[in-house]
């Protein structure tokens, strides 16, 4: 409430011990901007992420000690190499457990790499008895016997990762065993006795990731009374019912990498002492309210990697204690901000796009804070972006005009080939008027973006920008490829070929436009495209580079994969051909000054195709790279947008008009 008092506007925070306020983006972004530097310290560690990954990947048991390589506190000159109470007797080939080691004070009995087959009490009669920990990974098990551990009774730590397991039978711990944590990753396990674990009763740790378990049994967990940390990732498991668990006292529940697609309300109702819950990369579709009813202490969700559609308004009522929610990479696109009110004390919360950080503005800490064009507070994020957006939109659209003037006045000898420059400056002019409109839509928004965005990318008008962008791309690729055939044409066959007529070069040119602008227009109607092809992002361009399978994924990989990639193959062999052929025939020629004039040409011939490389090369890549799953920095995508992609728009009136000694001269 104190809080509320000092900073009123939702989506503001107070600096500690100050009245100063700052906006949600600025927490926990690398930038201090409050004094004393509060806005970086104060809730910007988010534990939980840390944990998140401290269990997907954990250490080897001796790694523990690996500090201690030279120092042996035990009394032993066996084969198996002493680090402090550990013995390392890792990978080699043992069939059985040697008989020269020592009685007690051993901590860890690592037996890692080597090809036991078959575990039975027999196999560890040479165990010793007060042993803590015992590591039989990679041990190629596929059998455990009846009474394997029997005689084992002080183990506290027993792994059994990575073996053959396909089955875990009962009656294989002794009635008073001392067991905290059972391992059995990543072997091959469908089938749990129901009564295994039955004698587990002091198990605080049980981690099954890895096998093929394809169903939780109440009767089976029922027994681990002490049970805190339940670990299930990898398996597949398809449901969650109100029956699946028991009471049971655990802390941390890890689900990660099943196949979950339903999940009852009251799922978890027995699990009343769960703090953390990993949901994290399986196939929910829909989040119903009640299904994390009766979980008033869980501080932590990851529900990260799944197909979540809809997310009903009350489903987060039960868990007003979160702190850390993860919702990055699903498929909604908005979220209703009454969804995530009732977390009055949730400090963070993770999405893949920073535009759904509109719905928790009461959260101080939303991730992502930018696309790299665009950020919470700003369409144009960086300074460089928003400078260089009107110097680009400036030069396009002054080049352009000169050019479109200086054709229609000066008069030519070559009425066709000023046709088609004519119309390839009207194309490259679209892309500086669609900058100078981003340009203005930055300058209005600047500041408060985040709270507008949804409104701006829905509108006519980013609209109409990503309708002008595309028009301008394709026309320009298109008419591009005309010029380039009527220049190879009377180059590679000056004599035979005969000029169209202006009559046929307007019909050809307005083809091309038709083509350019039904490409342009479609993805106006929705179904297929969505109502966010244009609006994907602030500058409204379907390059969908971070989000490459987005709707209508296919048409845009069309645009600026194929159509660019042949039209560029085309122009570059029919430049290559055009400079060969102006350098053979400048060989034959015996005058000096024409030599000169066809070494310019075939120059002018070059620079032309290292520029059309310069912008659709980095295009074609980063969008197949894109869709073959690697992730695009942030910052590439924003020199994508305002650098590379209108950078032919920039040139093109330098290279076919403004440099050329014809139109120079007039």
């Amino acid at each position: 409430l104190e809080q509320n008092k000092i900073c009123p506007i939702l989506g503001y925070f107070q600096c500690e011990n100050t009245t100063i306020c700052i906006p949600q983006q600025n927490n926990c972004d690398g930038k201090v901007d409050c004094p004393g530097g509060s806005d970086e310290v104060i809730g910007c560690d988010d534990r939980a992420k840390d944990d998140y990954w401290d269990h997907q990947f954990k250490k080897r048991p001796s790694a523990l000690n690996d500090h201690l390589a030279h120092i042996c506190n035990l009394s032993y000159n066996g084969s198996c190499v002493c680090r402090g109470r550990d013995l390392l007797c890792g990978h080699k080939n043992m069939v059985k457990i040697p008989g020269d080691l020592p009685a007690d004070n051993i901590t860890l009995l690592d037996f890692e790499g080597n090809n036991f087959g078959v575990l039975s009490g027999n196999v560890l009669e040479k165990v010793p008895l007060f042993v803590e920990k015992i590591n039989f990974a990679h041990c190629n098990i596929d059998e455990l016997k009846p009474h394997t551990f029997h005689q084992l009774t002080h183990i506290h730590d027993l792994h059994l990762d990575n073996n053959d397991l396909k089955t875990f039978p009962s009656d294989l711990f002794p009635e008073s065993n001392n067991l905290r944590l059972l391992s059995v990753t990543h072997n091959h396990i469908s089938r749990i006795s129901s009564d295994a674990f039955r004698k587990l009763r002091a198990l605080e740790e049980l981690d099954l990731s890895g096998n093929k378990i394809s169903e939780i049994k109440r009767e089976v967990l029922a027994p681990l009374a002490k049970l805190r940390l339940l670990i299930l990732r990898n398996n597949q498991i398809r449901y969650i019912s109100n029956s699946t668990f028991p009471q049971l006292p655990l802390r941390k529940l890890s689900l990660i990498e099943n196949r979950i697609d339903r999940l009852d309300p009251g799922a978890f109702a027995n699990l009343t002492q769960l703090q953390e819950l990993y949901l994290t990369n399986n196939r929910l579709v829909h989040l119903k309210n009640g299904t994390f009813f009766n979980l008033s202490q869980l501080l932590v969700l990851f529900l990260g990697d799944n197909f979540i559609k809809t997310i009903e308004v009350g489903v987060f009522i039960d868990v007003l204690n979160l702190t850390s929610l993860t919702l990055e990479r699903n498929q909604f696109r908005t979220l209703d901000k009454k969804v995530l009110a009732p977390l009055t004390i949730l400090q963070h919360i993770y999405f893949d796009r920073f535009e759904l950080c509109e719905s928790a503005l009461h959260v101080r800490d939303c991730e992502p804070k930018g696309d790299g064009i665009s950020s919470q507070y700003h369409l144009l994020d960086s300074i460089v972006l928003r400078t260089s957006v009107w110097i680009i939109a400036a030069i396009g659209c002054t080049g352009n005009l000169i050019v479109l003037l200086g054709r229609l006045l000066a008069p030519t000898n070559n009425v066709v080939h000023s046709l088609y420059l004519r119309n390839l400056a009207l194309s490259d002019l679209l892309m500086g008027v669609y900058l100078f409109a981003i340009a203005i839509a930055d300058q209005h928004y600047r500041g408060d973006y985040l709270r507008y965005q949804y409104s701006w990318r829905h509108s006519y008008v980013c609209n109409i920008c990503g309708f002008l962008s595309t028009l301008s791309c394709e026309s320009s690729v298109l008419i591009l490829t005309l010029v380039t055939w009527d220049r190879f044409v009377s180059v590679t066959q000056p004599l035979a070929r005969k000029q169209p007529s202006p009559k046929t070069a307007a019909f050809t040119l307005v083809v091309l436009w038709s083509i350019a602008a039904a490409v342009a227009l479609a993805p106006l109607s929705e179904g297929y495209f969505g109502d966010e092809f244009y609006g994907n992002n602030g500058v409204c361009l379907p390059l969908h580079i971070h989000e490459p399978y987005a709707k209508g994924w296919e048409y845009s990989a069309a645009m600026f994969m194929l159509v660019n990639a042949l039209a560029l193959t085309f122009i570059c062999y029919a430049y290559m051909r055009m400079i060969n052929e102006i350098i053979a025939s400048g060989v034959a020629c015996r005058s000096t000054r024409q030599s000169q004039e066809r070494d310019k040409v075939a120059q002018r011939f070059g620079i032309i195709v290292f520029t059309d490389c310069l912008c659709w090369v980095p295009i074609i890549v980063v969008k197949l790279v894109a869709l073959a799953g690697y992730p695009i920095p942030k910052d590439l995508y924003a020199w994508l947008a305002i650098f590379i992609l209108p950078i032919n728009s920039a040139l093109n009136p330098v290279l076919y008009t403004l440099t050329t000694t014809v139109f120079k001269k007039q």
